[in-house]
C-alpha cells in the first residue's frame, strides 16, 4: 500500500466509522504506524473536531 497523508487517513477513518468498526480500528492503527508523530497528532485533532 502506498503511503497516505493524514488527510487521506482521516477520510478513510470517517468512512469506516460509519460502515465497519473493525475497519475503523485497523485503519487508525495503520495510520499510527505509518505517520510521523506530528502528522498523527494532526489526524487525532481532526478526528476529535469531527466527532
Amino acid at each position: 500500500m502506498k503511503k497516505l497523508t493524514y488527510t487521506q487517513y482521516f477520510e478513510l477513518i470517517q468512512k469506516a466509522k460509519r460502515n465497519n468498526p473493525y475497519f475503523y480500528v485497523a485503519t487508525y492503527s495503520e495510520a499510527k504506524r505509518n505517520l510521523i508523530p506530528e502528522q498523527f497528532m494532526l489526524l487525532q485533532e481532526k478526528i476529535s473536531k469531527a466527532a
